[in-house]
């Protein structure tokens, strides 16, 4: 992947405008989307695409609107339905600063 999971998000992590939370599993992340003001999802290169697919179902199902961004890795094949329900998608190696770019643009913000 490149950077490691704390570098990577670390940028996000240390802007007071975000509140990061880490889900281990998918069911984990269907109770932080049913309890916690969630705006992005973003999963990372370790989860399977079944489990991204699982991600995508539980989305629609809570929390309708909210982007998914899924850090993949270079060669990994994506379904197509991925493109169809608006999943964006980000290739390592991957630097800190995209990430943090990359959740700009989708969340429509400026860095300041």
């Amino acid at each position: 992947m490149g950077a490691g999971r704390e570098d990577l998000f670390q940028e996000l992590q240390s802007r007071a405008d975000f509140r990061i939370l880490f889900a281990a599993n998918v069911p984990d992340a269907e109770i932080a989307l049913r309890g916690q003001p969630v705006s992005l999802l973003i999963a990372s290169p370790e989860i399977s695409t079944r489990g991204v697919n699982q991600l995508v179902t539980s989305l629609e199902r809570i929390r309708p609107g909210i982007p998914l961004l899924v850090i993949r890795e270079r060669q990994a094949e994506e379904p197509a339905t991925w493109s169809k329900r608006g999943v964006g998608i980000l290739r390592c190696p991957l630097l800190p600063q995209a990430l943090g770019r990359s959740v700009e643009v989708v969340l429509g913000l400026r860095n300041t």
